[in-house]
């Protein structure tokens, strides 16, 4: 046992967060490597391949379940690691359907088999991944004292954008060139790869005893969510979390084509653009893990508006940029972004954190995470339909790009107002909502 029970212990905290370098050789294999192959190297249309990497979005409420069932639904006297183990088991199996599929569609791009082969791997490794996600979290936040918790979970997830950046480099030595045997040869690497660290992290762990396990507190899922629901507080931060996501990822989609657009730039400059605001991103993540690490998570709101407001002022920058068509400025707008929203994201791990309640913390950590899954998603396509709408309405690229960044930077404002709203240390206490709360909740409904 720890001598100090309030101190983070570092070893088990990275060992856990090892399970990301398993998430990220299978998660490139899936969104990147093989919609690659799928549209560039076979020509298939690039609406059905988005639309079945959308699907996943679709099974959202997957992670609402999951994380209540590993709240009072023990397997074999544990809560969490048979969802995790389950999950990610399925994931492995819908990996290995990547070549057959991919085989039948390059043979012949209408087959009904080989779509039929493709939507079941996205179904069954969107599937995998909600099941497993929500209680992984919850299982992360059970290894951490209370006000550690927050930077264990950003500790994970520097790991998992640090592996992101490396599983590239190991798929495109596996596959110069596509043909079967390469895909073949990359699915089976990252999926032997990929087991091995979800094994290792996970085992041994699963030690702590949920407190909701008395069977006068096991509320239905219905009624746990009623519960939660009914807090002003939580619906106020699923908005924030929400409009969040659809703040910071309507750019995503199309700010490589941005680049083509208004610039003229190749797909290789566009594409040192994510290397940019990436790195920016892990700097800043692992420097405001460092500084804020002695701070509680309920004590964190002020570090997410921090993030928020670089975050703001550099998608702010990106509107003029674009509207202004000024080439030179674009790296430093985008360094700007990805430390603001490095920021942004170390606060916002916290009050994840911070507003879960011991007794459902895999429901809440499930809602959360389920806010967090659809409205990227809904940012993602609101971005390219914005764009689309204003260029045909205008006729300017300039506009229509412009437009969405600035858009962008109104959601994030909106934001911070209503992270204002939020009574973090209050909900992190324990207390009831105030009474200011209930009728401002009322109001607005």
């Amino acid at each position: 046992m720890d001598a100090n029970p309030e101190r983070l212990n570092m070893g088990r905290t990275l060992k856990i967060g090892s399970f990301h370098i398993g998430s990220a050789l299978s998660d490139i294999l899936l969104s990147a490597v093989w919609n690659r192959i799928l549209i560039s190297n076979l020509g298939l249309p690039a609406g059905p391949v988005a639309l079945l990497a959308a699907l996943r979005y679709l099974l959202a409420p997957l992670s609402i379940w999951a994380g209540d069932k590993s709240d009072k639904q023990p397997i074999m006297g544990k809560y969490r690691l048979p969802y995790i183990w389950g999950g990610r088991a399925m994931m492995a199996l819908g990996l290995l359907l990547i070549p057959p599929s991919t085989m039948l569609l390059a043979e012949s791009p209408g087959s009904p088999l080989g779509w039929l082969l493709a939507t079941l791997c996205f179904v069954i490794c969107g599937a995998g991944t909600l099941i497993s996600g929500s209680p992984y979290l919850a299982l992360l936040r059970d290894s951490a004292p209370p006000t550690k918790r927050g930077q264990a979970l950003s500790i994970a997830q520097i790991m998992l954008l640090f592996s992101f950046s490396l599983a590239p480099a190991l798929y495109g030595a596996l596959i110069k060139d596509y043909d079967q045997a390469s895909l073949w040869r990359a699915v089976l690497a990252g999926v032997v790869l990929a087991l091995p660290f979800w094994f290792f992290s996970l085992l041994g762990e699963d030690r702590h005893a949920p407190v909701a396990m008395a069977t006068e507190e096991q509320l239905p899922l219905r009624q746990a969510m009623g519960m939660i629901w009914g807090d002003p507080r939580a619906r106020n931060f699923f908005f924030f979390l929400s409009l969040g996501m659809v703040s910071v990822f309507a750019q995503d989609a199309i700010l490589e084509p941005f680049g083509g657009d208004v610039f003229g730039l190749d797909v290789g400059a566009t594409t040192r653009w994510n290397a940019v605001w990436g790195l920016a991103v892990l700097v800043s993540m692992v420097g405001g893990t460092i500084i804020t690490r002695k701070r509680a998570p309920h004590q964190q709101v002020g570090t997410t508006q921090l993030g928020l407001v670089l975050t703001m002022i550099a998608l702010a920058l990106l509107g003029v940029v674009a509207i202004l068509n000024s080439e030179a400025a674009m790296l430093p707008v985008l360094a700007i972004f990805g430390l603001g929203f490095g920021i942004q994201t170390v606060g916002t791990i916290s009050l994840l954190m911070a507003m879960t309640s011991d007794k459902h913390a895999g429901t809440y950590l499930g809602l959360w995470s389920l806010a967090q899954l659809v409205f990227r998603g809904v940012g993602m396509a609101l971005g390219g339909i914005m764009r689309d709408a204003v260029l045909a309405l205008s006729g300017s690229y300039t506009l229509a790009y412009g437009s969405v960044f600035l858009l962008e930077a109104v959601g994030l404002a909106a934001c911070i107002g209503l992270l204002l709203r939020v009574d973090v240390a209050g909900f992190a206490r324990g207390e009831p909502p105030s009474t200011h709360e209930r009728i401002a909740a009322l109001a607005d409904g």
